[in-house]
């Protein structure tokens, strides 16, 4: 006996992040030709990949870190410095292939300074975390002839391209007032959702802008929410992409009358990850024949797929007192936002669990019209339903302040409430059982019973059912209609055969 068999070629391709690494970057900043230094208020970092490439065993990546940093000089003046630092990197691991997609994320994880005479010395931490697609075809037994086949429908998918766009927005808010200078201005973005209907993927989401600025004396503080929507250039059907933002460029220009100055923003954001198309084969997971034993040949085939993005909000909050119980604020003049760590999702069933800690650092004015600063820590830990996920899900994602304000209480005592938005890729792990051969084995001995009476175990398949019989899923189902999909245990299987 000859069996045919009919092999098909489809994609199974899938992204895999690889272990990344910590690099640690030094700066000193020398503040004596500007009134020199009595203490750091506010230390914010964010950091840019603009190169990455693969070789055989390794991933060249470069990129740059900007530092913004408020300080009180030795007078009890505000003033600031803004630095930018490049830096190349080696990341070394034996999956990598030269010239496959390649996405390296990065983030800063700590940043630490100190004092020393009028220098400032800064210690920041970046993380980078490689991400690869590989490239992976896989034989599927599309159809086995002269022989009884169970078919399943699986999902697969195929590497379409890699995002790398930028979408530019544009902003401006009228001061009212003559603008003396500029001491900190930070942005952040964040994907809000991705549309992948029409054959297209749109990106949408927002930039958050923080300024604070100071107008003969008085300080002020300025926050922007400017929206954006990207349409990308991948066009197909079923896409799938799970896409970050950052603000890779920004500007600030700063126009109008003496008396009435206006900001003018412009961020240059970047779009990036990988886009996949997912697709639907049948293919026959199992065999047997009535006439021979079989000898089957399996594998399986798992990967990670995309399952969408959500977004989350909600407002956090914490109050913190000046040390000195002797000090009374008389008003806040600004709270920066210098670090939002989400250090951890976790995927319940119907729900996502978000923890981190958000840094904020509040100057402030005290009674006697000194100015200082402190720095106060917001943990957090918030639950959102999330009716898509369970504990199989898999989930990474990122986390932005859109708003964040404080009031005075008491006296000594800062209340701050920050608005958390939060964006979360879903992955799921796909797993599917292939056949990779079949060979006919001996023939199987004739049945010489009319009557084959079959007590099944319980959760066993009408498939099982007739593979143990030697029969056809008709044959078993026409002789037993009452029969379901799963057995429940307690059936009495009957099959009445032709003899001679």
């Amino acid at each position: 006996m000859a069996i045919n068999t009919i092999f098909k070629s489809v994609s199974a391709d899938y992204e895999r992040t690889l272990e990344g690494k910590q690099i640690v970057m030094q700066c000193n900043f020398d503040t004596s030709s500007r009134g020199g230094v009595s203490k750091v208020c506010a230390l914010s970092g964010d950091v840019q990949i603009t190169k990455s490439q693969t070789m055989s065993k390794q991933i060249k990546t470069s990129g740059r870190v900007s530092i913004k940093l408020v300080y009180l000089d030795q007078d009890g003046k505000l003033n600031n410095f803004d630095y930018i630092s490049d830096f190349s990197e080696d990341i070394n691991d034996e999956a990598v292939i030269a010239d496959m997609p390649c996405l390296v994320k990065a983030s800063v994880v700590d940043m630490l300074s100190s004092v020393s005479g009028a220098e400032i010395k800064v210690q920041t931490v970046v993380e980078l975390v490689p991400s690869v697609v590989e490239i992976n075809t896989v034989e599927i037994l599309e159809d086995v002839e002269d022989a009884l086949a169970l078919r399943e429908e699986q999902e697969y998918q195929k590497y379409v391209c890699q995002i790398d766009e930028c979408v530019e927005v544009c902003d401006e808010y009228s001061c009212g007032v003559k603008v003396d200078d500029v001491l900190f201005f930070d942005s952040k973005a964040i994907v809000s959702g991705i549309n992948d209907s029409d054959g297209k993927l749109t990106v949408t989401g927002q930039a958050e802008v923080s300024l604070i600025y100071t107008s003969e004396g008085v300080v002020s503080t300025k926050n922007m929410n400017i929206p954006f929507a990207q349409e990308l250039a991948c066009r197909d059907e079923n896409l799938r992409a799970c896409i970050s933002a950052s603000v890779k460029d920004s500007r600030l220009v700063i126009e109008g009358a003496d008396s009435d100055n206006t900001f003018k923003v412009t961020l240059n954001i970047a779009l990036n990850g990988f886009v996949m198309q997912a697709s639907c084969a049948t293919a026959v997971v199992d065999t047997y024949s009535p006439t021979n034993s079989l000898d089957i040949s399996t594998d399986e085939v798992s990967f990670v797929a995309s399952r969408g993005e959500m977004r989350f909000e909600e407002h956090i909050g914490g109050s913190v007192s000046v040390e000195n119980s002797d000090e009374s604020i008389k008003s806040i003049l600004s709270c920066i936002v210098t670090h939002n760590s989400l250090s951890n999702l976790v995927a319940m069933d119907g729900a996502v669990l978000a923890e981190g800690v958000l840094n904020t650092s509040v100057i402030y004015e005290t009674e006697e019209g000194v100015t200082k600063c402190m720095q106060v820590e917001l943990p957090y830990s918030l639950q959102f339903d999330a009716e898509k996920v369970n504990e199989q899900t898999i989930l990474c994602g990122s986390a932005i302040v859109s708003e964040c304000s404080y009031k005075v209480k008491r006296d000594r005592e800062v209340e701050i409430t920050a608005n958390l938005v939060i964006s979360v890729c879903l992955f799921e792990r796909v797993c599917n059982k292939i056949i990779k051969g079949v060979e006919v084995g001996e023939e199987i001995q004739a049945n010489s019973n009319a009557i084959s009476v079959y007590i099944p175990d319980k959760g066993e398949s009408i498939w099982q059912v007739a593979k143990t019989l030697g029969a056809s899923i008709e044959s078993v189902k026409e002789q037993n209609p009452e029969l379901g999909a799963l057995m429940s245990g307690d059936e009495r299987i009957v099959i009445y055969r032709e003899i001679g």
